[in-house]
This record gives C-alpha cells, structure tokens and sequence, in this order.
C-alpha cells in the first residue's frame, strides 16, 4: 500500500480540514477527492450502497474502510496512535464516530447546505 483515496464531503468544514490535515501529515500519497466537486465518485459510492452521508470513504487497493475504522486508520497514519485507539473500540468509536458524524449534519443545516441523500 503506496497510496490511499478519501472520499469526502467538500461542504462539510470539519470533513475538509480533517483530510487536509491528514494528507498534509500522512507517512503514504494521499488523493483526496471531494465528492461535491466529482460527481461521478459520488454516484459510483451510492450505487455501491455506500452511504456516504454517514461516512468519509477511505480506499485502499480497492477496498473501503468506513466510519470509525476509516477514521483510526487515518489517524494512525498522521502518527496519532493513542487517538486512534479510541475509534478502534468498538461501541465507544462507533459512538464517537455518530458524535462527529451529528455535528456535521448540524453544520450543514446551519450554514443551509444539502446532505448527499438529497441528491439521490
């Protein structure tokens, strides 16, 4: 593995600077790809069954990681093990996940941005 892919949610402000971050201080390549910006990836995910309103889309060697998974193995990536661990737990990273997963839904509808749903 030389290389992974982000798919993610350009309109959501934390989603954005999340994956700047993590390509800026990742050990690998990192391709981001904001899927406001390429709508072909989006509806490639979707017809996949990948909801990517729950979800960043983590690819790697055509495999996908989601949720808190997608989010450890980034983390470990910038060299933040110790956080990583806590995504890593399964019902307290589940639940942390949900956590950050709400907050983004909450600065789409203050800032009047759409979910992805309602493009489907």
């Amino acid at each position: 593995m030389d290389s992974v892919k982000i798919y993610f949610d350009g309109d959501c402000f934390f989603c954005k600077n999340f994956v700047a971050l993590s390509k800026l201080k990742s050990q690998i390549r990192v391709e981001l790809v904001d899927l406001r910006q390429h709508e072909s990836a989006m509806l490639e995910l979707l017809e996949q069954g990948i909801d990517i309103n729950a979800s960043f889309v983590v690819e790697i060697d055509r495999e996908y990681l989601f949720k808190n998974i997608a989010m450890a193995f980034l983390l470990k990536q910038m060299g933040y093990s110790r956080v990583a661990w806590l995504f890593e737990t399964k019902i307290f990273g589940a639940a942390l996940y949900d956590t950050l997963v709400l907050l983004r839904r909450l600065y789409l509808f203050a800032t009047g941005k759409t979910p992805f749903r309602d493009y489907q």
